[in-house]
């Protein structure tokens, strides 16, 4: 497994997590594409980054972080798009995901928010420290990341 920064996105390289994931009813890659390809969010604004896991043949697992659009904090992102193929969940993949794209932006965030709609994406996130308190309009999780 490989866990690399996305500077050019294709449709190619992500179709398998595309189908993958309206096969199980999300919709969020579909609009991580729609706005990437529309060049609405291309993940390259100060601390913004598309991370992408592949292994030997495919990308198997994506997520970005970017400043969050809701709060228009420029010390506060949103990581979205976080998505992982079900056979290789369960595995630490996500974790690794997570864990790059924390690293990523903490130069740049101080708290990074983020939603999800899902139990196991919200025992997900807060087994890896974000908290549910509610803080952020639009958020279901936030993690602090640094004091300045």
């Amino acid at each position: 497994m490989r866990i690399h920064l996305i500077t050019h996105l294709t449709i190619t390289e992500l179709r398998p997590l595309l189908d993958a994931s309206l096969a199980e009813g999300y919709t969020f890659i579909q609009k991580l594409w729609d706005e990437y390809d529309m060049g609405a969010m291309t993940f390259c604004e100060n601390g913004a980054g598309l991370l992408g896991i592949t292994d030997e043949t495919q990308l198997i697992g994506i997520g970005g972080v970017h400043t969050d659009p809701y709060l228009q904090i420029p010390t506060i992102g949103r990581i979205r798009h976080v998505y992982v193929l079900a056979a290789h969940r369960r595995k630490g993949i996500g974790k690794q995901l997570i864990e790059g794209l924390i690293a990523h932006a903490a130069p740049q965030f101080m708290i990074l928010t983020l939603r999800t709609q899902t139990e196991e994406g919200r025992n997900f996130y807060t087994a890896l420290g974000f908290s549910e308190e509610p803080r952020f309009e639009n958020a279901t999780h936030w993690l602090e990341l640094k004091i300045r």
